[in-house]
């Protein structure tokens, strides 16, 4: 099961699973407690207990008494947790167990996509690192743009334009001179060309070949020396199957990558890329002709969501803040959801208590969330909204900072 078909709402739990992960570390910050499993798929869960067993008599041997009761304690947690599991899910199963910097932890991650390793370990981290490249195993599409004497090579990974490299070669250029003069400067010319398509197969190779996560390759380029790189056995047989087509540039380079992604959407419309790119089209072309279907900002949005007036919604992965739920009531009745940096929370709350009082007027305030991403997702989910997670690196994540503050809606009504 690959990425694309998770949702948003599991890809962001993932995400924040890791990360909370990644931040714990043993209680002294180099004690060797904290344990990992790694369970693949088809593992007979006596073979995982039997493990748990060898490890546990094991850890009666370790030498520091602290340590020696911190990894009995978390391998005993995972020794009674596994009971209750039947057999590993289709994907496999991670444990985690062990005492933080957070306190006592014990957790089981079911991963998106089928463990490939079989792995114990007990360290002063956590080990994440396959999961991460779970997360991160978007599908990557290479661009090779080619002129005379230049090449960009870059990647479309995830919904980020990257360069990989340019290259420049001398490829000198026809004269007016007749004669053998002018056979030898062509046989040069030819040579040279040669040369550079050569020179840009080998890159090609190096870039794109052995990635499996690149599903396609786009050529490109102003003139005719795409053609001509595609007609020749420049490209290795692996790469010529990956491509997707050829397009027609103005530009090589950062600029030239960047056209390149927007002339090729059509080639790539599962790409992460696209989807981003048609979001902020549809929604900047219904603040254009009906301004007032568009909610912006973390306010506008937030209401829309509780009254259920949102369509689509895009925000950036990288929104945070807690989201608290304000109740005035008096004669009038008025609710307010708030979202709150981590460190102004009860300051905010003060505020409204102190807006309240002076008015007159009864207040209640909720915590719905200590995640305002995620609260985004759960609610969009069942007003039946489509919501789109926006990389704060991509252009579309720059802009919907800068425009919006990092949310945008489009409206039902």
């Amino acid at each position: 099961m690959g990425n694309e078909e998770l949702s948003e709402e599991k890809l962001y739990e993932l995400k924040r699973i890791i990360k909370f992960l990644d931040s714990c570390a043993a209680v002294n910050g180099h004690s060797t407690t904290l344990i990992t499993i790694a369970i693949p798929p088809r593992t007979p869960l006596s073979e995982v207990t039997s493990l748990v067993s060898r490890e546990l008599a094991t850890a009666q041997r370790i030498k520091s008494r602290t340590t020696r009761k911190h990894v009995i304690d978390a391998l005993q947690s995972i020794s009674a947790r596994l009971k209750y599991w039947r057999e590993v899910p289709p994907t496999g199963l991670v444990i985690y167990s062990g005492v933080t910097n957070h306190g006592k932890i014990y957790l089981e991650v079911i991963p998106p996509k089928p463990l490939p390793i079989k792995l114990y370990k007990c360290d002063s981290k956590f080990e994440t690192s396959f999961l991460k490249e779970m997360l991160s195993a978007r599908e990557k599409y290479g661009i090779i743009l080619v002129e005379a004497g230049e090449a960009t090579f870059g990647v479309i990974d995830g919904s980020v334009v990257r360069l990989l490299k340019h290259i420049s070669y001398d490829i000198p250029s026809k004269h007016g001179k007749g004669g053998q003069s002018a056979r030898r400067f062509e046989r040069q010319i030819e040579q040279a060309r040669e040369e550079f398509l050569k020179k840009v197969g080998e890159f090609a190779s190096k870039f794109f070949a052995n990635d499996p996560s690149v599903k396609g390759i786009i050529i490109g380029g102003p003139g005719f020396f795409k053609e001509d790189l595609l007609k020749g056995d420049y490209l290795r047989p692996e790469i010529k199957r990956k491509i997707l087509g050829t397009i027609s540039t103005q530009y090589l380079g950062e600029a030239g990558l960047r056209e390149a992604a927007f002339r090729a959407m059509e080639l790539i419309q599962k790409s992460q890329f696209t989807i981003e790119q048609k979001a902020w089209e549809e929604i900047m072309s219904t603040a254009s002709r009906s301004p007032n279907m568009v909610a912006s900002g973390w306010r506008e949005v937030a209401q829309a969501l509780i009254e259920g007036r949102a369509e689509l919604i895009l925000v950036s992965e990288d929104l945070s803040g807690y989201v608290l739920q304000i109740i005035l009531s008096n004669d009038d009745y008025e609710e307010r959801i708030e979202l709150a940096p981590e460190d102004s929370v009860d300051a905010i709350k003060n505020r409204w208590m102190n807006y309240a009082a002076k008015r007159g007027m009864n207040i209640e305030i909720k915590t719905l969330s200590d995640d305002a991403v995620e609260w985004v997702l759960k609610r969009g989910k069942e007003i039946g909204a489509r919501v789109i997670l926006i990389n704060p690196e991509s252009e579309v994540g720059e802009m919907l900072k800068r425009t919006f503050g990092g949310i945008v809606a489009k409206l039902r009504f």
